[in-house]
């Protein structure tokens, strides 16, 4: 029971911090909080991208979209453990 627990806990964590980011882009969250998705927000709002200073915008996105990928990547790994169908066709039966 419990890599089901684990394997959804990190599917939860992987849509909490889509949310966060998405509704701190939009600007719907707290904007003095210093979040993934505020510092998105507050690049785009002073026009990052305009005045030639593309890595505020670009450093939240990398670490947004790598944070995803590592615990997409993890979340498969475990997913693959706990399915006995997975383990069978691995192990060559």
């Amino acid at each position: 029971m419990l890599p089901v627990v684990f394997a959804t806990t990190i599917n939860n964590m992987m849509w909490s911090i889509g949310m966060e980011v998405t509704l701190g882009v939009l600007g719907l969250t707290s904007i003095t909080t210093a979040t993934l998705g505020s510092t998105i927000y507050w690049a785009n709002n002073h026009t990052a991208l305009i005045f030639g200073v593309w890595w505020w915008l670009a450093a939240p996105i990398l670490v947004s979209i790598l944070l995803f990928l590592g615990l997409y990547l993890f979340f498969s790994s475990i997913n693959e453990y706990i399915d006995p169908r997975t383990r069978l066709r691995r192990m060559g039966a």
